[in-house]
């Protein structure tokens, strides 16, 4: 499928998508090893990975694979991966959740395998902030 008559838009998102989850049962550290337990069970694709990770500080930033995947043939190489930065800060018994995508590539005709829009994204990242409160709230992390 050709893409070079089809006008592509870039697509960026300004604002992070934060969530803030108060009183949570569980200490600090408790509440640091669920966060970095989510992100591990989370980040399951290889180009998904936590870059850092400060227990002291109660900081997790990862970058994770949204949507899309890299696709390689005798044409060339095709990559249609959509990334956002996750970034959580555990501080007491509260924990912010901050999710920014990176800009991307979005054909609104729809003619195209760039199909990815803002919708999608904010129903991805609402889906991943469910799941993280689903994980905060779970039993503790068994060793």
């Amino acid at each position: 499928m050709l893409n070079a008559c089809v006008p592509l838009k870039m697509v960026n998102i300004n604002e992070p998508f934060v969530k803030v989850y108060d009183n949570l049962d569980g200490t600090k550290s408790e509440l640091f090893l669920k966060a970095n337990d989510w992100m591990i069970k989370t980040f399951i694709k290889a180009n998904s990975i936590i870059e850092y990770s400060d227990k002291d500080e109660g900081a997790l930033i990862g970058k994770y694979c949204m949507n899309g995947e890299e696709k390689t043939d005798r044409y060339g190489t095709l990559d249609t991966r959509i990334f956002a930065k996750i970034d959580i800060r555990v501080k007491d018994s509260k924990v912010r959740l901050s999710i920014e995508p990176f800009p991307w590539r979005y054909d609104s005709t729809g003619t195209t395998i760039f199909k990815y829009s803002t919708v999608n994204a904010m129903i991805d990242m609402n889906a991943l902030a469910n799941d993280f409160q689903q994980y905060l709230k779970s039993k503790k992390v068994d060793f």
